[in-house]
C-alpha cells in the first residue's frame, strides 16, 4: 500500500520526487547530526575550527585566532577520540564560558575554503562549541540534495531496476555517517555519484540539442565536486574519461560539437583552475602526512597501502567515529560480496566497449587510492571514505551500461524479471538492515560505551530525546528503502 503513492511521486514528478527524497535523507542525516556528540567524527574538531576561521577571514592558515569557546572543541574531541568505552559525558569537564581570542590550530587549514565558508555560518549563529550542530545541518543539506536529486533522476530515467537498487551499495553506513558529522568527504561522495549518473546520461544522449535535467545536475554536482577536496578534480577527470569510453567515439564526436557541453566544460575549467591553483599554492594534499623522500620510497609506499587493504574495505562500509567504532564484519563482508556480484553480473551482460569502461572504473576504485597514498603519503594517511566517491562512480557506470540490455532481456525472458525482483529486495533489504544495525551500535557506543551490555544504563543523553531521534531516523530509512525497491513495472 505504501509503494503505490510513493512511487507515483518518484516516477512521475521530478521536483516532487526529489523533495520527498531530500526530506528522507535530511531525516536520516539530521537525526544523526543531533544525536552524535560534539567532535565525535574523525578530524571534526579541525574542520569546525577551520570553518570558524574562514568566515572570520582566516582562510589558508593552520593556526587561526578564534574565540576560546570555538577553539575549545579540540578538548571535546580529546576525551572521546580512540576511547570507545568513554561516553560524551566526559565533555562537560572541558566546557568553558570564555570568548577571549586565542591562537589555535587546525590540520584542515589549507583546504579549499568553499565547504568551510558555507558550514562556518553555524559558528556565527552560535559562536560556541555547540554551533557545530548548525554547521552539521548546513553540510547535510548539500549532501542530501545531491543524493536525493541523483536517486530521483535514476528512478525516473532508468529502464531496469538494477541501477536504482544498486544505489544501496553507495549508501553505506560510512556514507551516511560522514553526512551527519562535519566532513567534506560527504560532499565528495554525493557529488561524484551525481556527476557519474548525469554525465553518463548526457553522454548516452549523443549530444542532444536541448538542455535537460541531466545537464543541470551535471554542472551543479561537478562544480561543487571540484572544490570539495584536493583530489576531487582528479576524481572528476578519471570518471569523465571512463564515461566517454562507455559512450563510444561516435557519441563523443557529437558531444564535442554541442554548445551546451561547452558551457559545462567551461564551468568545470574555471572551477578547476581555482581549485588546482589553491591546492598547488597551499600544498593542500601534504598536510599532516609523511611525504616520501624519493620516487622509490613512494612506490614502496604503495605496497604498504595494499598490505592493509582489508582495513580500507572495512572503513568504506563503516568504521565510524575516530575509526574506533567498526561495523560488524559480517556486514562489511556481505557488502563486498554484493558489490562483487553486481559488478560481475554487469560485466557479463555488457557489450565489449562497456566492459572496458567497467574494468577501467574498477581499476580506478581499486588501484588509484593505493597509488596516491603511496606516491604522496608513503602508504599511510588514506582512509576508506576517500575511496567511496570512486566506488560510487563504479556502481553507477557499471549498472547504467547494462540498463537497456537488462530491460530488453526482461521482456524476452521471465527469469530475468524474477532475477530483478530478487536483486531489488536483497539490496534494499541489506541497506535497511545494515543501516539500522550500525545505527543501534553507534547509539549504544555513545550512550553507554561500546563494551557495556546493550541494556546498560545511559551515561549521556543528546540534546533531543533518543527515542524521537530514532523515530525520525527510521522514517527516513523506510522511505529510502521503499525507493530502492523500485517500481514493480518498468519501461
Amino acid at each position: 500500500m505504501l509503494l503505490r503513492p510513493l512511487h507515483a511521486v518518484l516516477y512521475r514528478h521530478a521536483f516532487g520526487g526529489t523533495v520527498l527524497l531530500f526530506v528522507a535523507f535530511m531525516a536520516i542525516l539530521l537525526s544523526g547530526a543531533v544525536f552524535l556528540p560534539v567532535a565525535s567524527g574523525a578530524d571534526e574538531a579541525a574542520h569546525y575550527v577551520y570553518a570558524a576561521a574562514v568566515v572570520r577571514g582566516q582562510a589558508g592558515i593552520l593556526e587561526p585566532t578564534l574565540p576560546a569557546r570555538l577553539a575549545n572543541i579540540h578538548q571535546f574531541a580529546t576525551c572521546i577520540a580512540f576511547q570507545p568505552d568513554v561516553t560524551a559525558a566526559c565533555q562537560g569537564a572541558y566546557a568553558t564560558t570564555s570568548s577571549a581570542p586565542i591562537l589555535t590550530q587546525t590540520n584542515a587549514g589549507l583546504y579549499n575554503p568553499l565547504f568551510y565558508a558555507w558550514t562556518g555560518i553555524g559558528t556565527l549563529v552560535v559562536p560556541t562549541e555547540y554551533g557545530l550542530y548548525i554547521s552539521r545541518a548546513l553540510a547535510a543539506s548539500v549532501t542530501a540534495a545531491f543524493l536525493a536529486w541523483t536517486i530521483s533522476f535514476l528512478a525516473r530515467n532508468t529502464r531496469s531496476l538494477l541501477a536504482l537498487a544498486a544505489t544501496a551499495l553507495v549508501l553505506t553506513p560510512m556514507t551516511l555517517y560522514v553526512g551527519m558529522v562535519l566532513n567534506p568527504s560527504a560532499w565528495e561522495i554525493a557529488t561524484l555519484f551525481a556527476t557519474a549518473a548525469s554525465g553518463f546520461a548526457v553522454a548516452a544522449s549523443g549530444g542532444r540539442r536541448t538542455w535537460s535535467e541531466a545537464h543541470s545536475l551535471l554542472v551543479a554536482s561537478g562544480c561543487v565536486l571540484i572544490v570539495t577536496r584536493g583530489l576531487s578534480p582528479l576524481f572528476l577527470a578519471i570518471t569523465a574519461a571512463i564515461v566517454l569510453i562507455a559512450a563510444g567515439l561516435t557519441r563523443v564526436r557529437r558531444i564535442a560539437s554541442d554548445r551546451r557541453i561547452w558551457i559545462i566544460a567551461g564551468s568545470f575549467a574555471l572551477t578547476t583552475a581555482f581549485s588546482v591553483a589553491w591546492v598547488v599554492i597551499h600544498g593542500t594534499n601534504y598536510v599532516g602526512v609523511v611525504r616520501p623522500a624519493t620516487l622509490a620510497d613512494g612506490i614502496a609506499g604503495i605496497s604498504v597501502f595494499f598490505s592493509q587493504y582489508h582495513n580500507q574495505i572495512a572503513q568504506m562500509y563503516g568504521t565510524l567515529g575516530w575509526l574506533d567504532l567498526p561495523s560488524p564484519q559480517v556486514l562489511s563482508a556481505a557488502w563486498v560480496f554484493l558489490l562483487g556480484a553486481t559488478l560481475v553480473t554487469c560485466f557479463g551482460v555488457a557489450r565489449p566497449r562497456h566492459r572496458i569502461a567497467i574494468a577501467a572504473a574498477f581499476a580506478a576504485a581499486a588501484l588509484v587510492p593505493g597509488a596516491l597514498a603511496g606516491l604522496q603519503w608513503s602508504g599511510g594517511g588514506w582512509q576508506g571514505r576517500y575511496t567511496l566517491p570512486l566506488v560510487a562512480a563504479l556502481v553507477v557506470i557499471s549498472t547504467l551500461t547494462v540498463d537497456t540490455s537488462v530491460a530488453r532481456a526482461r521482456r524476452r525472458e521471465p527469469m530475468i524479471s524474477r532475477w530483478e525482483d530478487a536483486i531489488r529486495w536483497i539490496l534494499s533489504g541489506f541497506f535497511a538492515a545494515g543501516t539500522v544495525i550500525v545505527g543501534i551500535l553507534t547509539g549504544h557506543r555513545y550512550l553507554s560505551g561500546a563494551s557495556a551490555p546493550l541494556e546498560a544504563a545511559w551515561k549521556w543523553t543528546p540534546p533531543l530525546p533518543p527515542a524521537l531521534l530514532a523515530l525520525v531516523f527510521l522514517a527516513g530509512v523506510a522511505v529510502i528503502t521503499l525507493t530502492l525497491v523500485g517500481r514493480r513495472t518498468v519501461r
